[in-house]
């Protein structure tokens, strides 16, 4: 990365930085004015921010660094630049959800997430674009524009936590939050070519999230590595007394525990998922990644998991059900505030009955049960993130194994069931197609979290960290 300051080449991760400032080389305070610099350069570009936040940033730096200089840092966050994508609350700051209808909507508090994010000693720089109300996999923001791919910038970022990821991958924050519904996260994260992780439903509090479908809604983060993915994590899972689905059990030393040695774990593969379904070039580069965690010790092998189709079904009337009676006033009151895409899919949720819904929620436990019973080979289940790369900005339909598919479709069906059973899945980098970036998705069972960031953390030492674009 060409920012810096007296020479001293800007620090590319979270573990960087950390021992940076532990050792003097460089403080937050110089490291928040690097990566700042590097967002004033790039961003009109890419489109990656709503809001920048200098003055809390310089603020929030300089007291980590008097941590440092007295030798009581707080941990491995402290000091460290973290993008929020713009549906999280930050008290003080306008929060509009990627909408004109929030354009003018100024947070009271902070969100939880945010509060752990501060004790930590996070730096807060900005808030992130995204695809409107996060109902979207693309991040084509008609309101704020649209988040422009690292790799590309005539293709899409992924959504909807597009400037989150890209605003990773482009070396602008070490770390971002995002929120992931159907793949929010994983999904941006595979086409910009950086980790992104979906902990389990209830991990972490959503608490002060602008909600999409709420019993669906998981916050997420987006790093360049697994050791960075861990710290983050560390910081902002727990318990939450004001959000009642938060689950009240220990939480690991993610950081602590990437110290151990390397067990390798059980790996299912879907490989039915896959046939006729995925870019050629995709399953291609997916089965070297699938040999690949073979030579780290993995044992590799086909599976199925019970129940996926009827994930993918009952997912549908909940997000749609959920995202349409939060939206209710304002589709009625103002439709024409929305962008189109939006609009019309919140519009779809007015038709879904009530038996529908009811019956869709009450199949998760079930399905949770048979996702489970279906794991019990394996560690970990592993597909592709997504069904193709990063299609260009605006193009709605994509032909993927010789079918025309719509962008939403083959972005979100191999991701979203795992939003149904509550699971926790991670998307990481697995190579390139056609000079684009793709990724490969690993899910665990519930609060596993820590089997996933060893297994990549063993792949990026035995292969190497993703490159920047």
């Amino acid at each position: 990365m060409d920012e810096g300051i007296g020479g001293r080449a800007l620090p590319a991760t979270i573990e960087e930085l950390h021992q940076a400032f532990v050792t003097g080389s460089v403080t937050p305070s110089e490291a928040t004015t690097m990566y700042t610099r590097r967002i004033d350069r790039l961003d009109p570009a890419y489109n990656c921010f709503i809001t920048r936040l200098p003055d809390m940033a310089a603020t929030a730096a300089a007291e980590a660094g008097r941590r440092f200089a007295s030798g009581k840092p707080l941990g491995p966050l402290d000091g460290v630049p973290v993008a929020v994508k713009d549906i999280i609350y930050i008290s003080g700051v306008r929060c509009t959800a990627g909408s004109k209808i929030l354009a003018n909507n100024v947070a009271a508090y902070d969100s939880p997430v945010v509060k752990k994010v501060k004790k930590a000693g996070g730096v807060i720089v900005g808030t992130t674009n995204l695809h409107e109300f996060a109902a979207g996999v693309t991040s084509n923001n008609p309101h704020y524009g649209p988040v422009r791919n690292p790799w590309d910038p005539n293709r899409v970022a992924g959504g909807s936590s597009g400037g989150s990821a890209a605003a990773v991958a482009l070396g602008m924050v070490p770390a971002a939050l995002g929120t992931d519904t159907a793949g929010s996260v994983r999904i941006p994260a595979a086409l910009c070519g950086v980790v992104g992780l979906k902990p389990t439903y209830g991990r972490v509090s959503r608490l002060g999230v602008i909600p999409l479908a709420s019993s669906l809604d998981t916050v997420g983060l987006l790093t360049s590595c697994a050791w960075d993915a861990a710290a983050l994590l560390q910081a902002i899972a727990g318990h939450d007394e004001g959000d009642p689905t938060t689950v009240d059990t220990p939480v690991p030393d993610y950081v602590s525990e990437l110290e151990e040695s390397f067990k390798p774990p059980r790996v299912g593969v879907l490989r039915s998922r896959l046939e006729g379904r995925v870019d050629p070039e995709m399953r291609r580069a997916f089965d070297t990644m699938m040999g690949r965690l073979e030579e780290i010790g993995c044992r590799v092998e086909a599976s199925e998991l019970d129940g996926w189709d009827e994930a993918g079904e009952n997912w549908l009337p909940i997000r749609r059900a959920e995202a349409t009676a939060f939206h209710l006033k304002w589709l009625d009151s103002s439709p024409e505030l929305y962008g189109d895409d939006v609009r019309k899919l919140l519009e779809k949720g007015k038709d879904i009955r009530a038996v529908d819904y009811i019956s869709a929620i009450n199949s998760r436990p079930s399905l949770m049960q048979r996702f489970a019973a279906s794991m019990a080979d394996h560690d970990v289940v592993a597909t592709p993130t997504t069904c193709a790369a990063a299609p260009l900005v605006g193009e709605s339909t994509l032909t993927v194994a010789g079918k025309e598919v719509d962008t939403y479709s083959a972005l979100n069906s191999l991701t979203l069931p795992f939003n149904m059973v509550g699971f926790p899945a991670v998307s990481i980098p697995m190579g390139l197609v056609r000079g684009l970036p793709v990724g490969a998705q690993l899910a665990a069972k519930p609060f596993d979290e820590s089997t996933l960031l060893k297994t990549v953390q063993a792949y990026e030492k035995r292969f190497g960290p993703f490159p920047h674009p």
